[in-house]
């Protein structure tokens, strides 16, 4: 399993995992992947599941004055540009067919480290357009 994060800028990290994530595992991956990275002045954008709201990684995200996009719906893969990212990453390595989780990781890490910034940086363009779409079709899908 793995847990990805990209910037405006292009930067992105990805992470492996073992298992499901809770909240400590959750907390590791922040760690290790987000707070590298992570400058005071950025928003951090997560979905809302369960793992990701906990008490304790809450109280984590405030001791590292992580600023989080609160409000944001649940489940929107029509405003979550890493999304696309995943898409495009579980497609490139599906065509490289890797047999074992060691080969699956390798593939992985380099197609992930194939995505160009300008890449990240047109899906970080695209979210005006994405959110006038979403109020456009009141929440309901859209073709993002």
């Amino acid at each position: 399993m793995v847990w990805g994060v990209i910037k405006e800028d292009g930067t992105k990290i990805l992470i492996r995992y073992s298992d499901r994530l809770n909240s400590n595992g959750y907390m590791s991956v922040l760690n290790k992947g987000l707070l590298p990275i992570y400058d005071h002045n950025d928003t951090f954008q997560q979905d809302n599941a369960p793992c990701n709201k906990s008490r304790v990684v809450s109280s984590f995200m405030d001791n590292y004055g992580i600023c989080c996009l609160s409000d944001w719906p649940p489940q929107s893969p029509d405003l979550n540009i890493i999304e696309a990212l995943r898409s495009h990453l579980k497609s490139s390595v599906t065509k490289c067919g890797p047999v074992t989780i060691e080969e699956l990781w390798r593939t992985c890490k380099y197609k992930w480290a194939q995505i160009s910034v300008e890449k990240i940086k047109k899906l970080y363009e695209s979210l005006p357009r994405s959110i006038e779409e979403v109020i456009k079709m009141k929440g309901r899908n859209t073709h993002y």
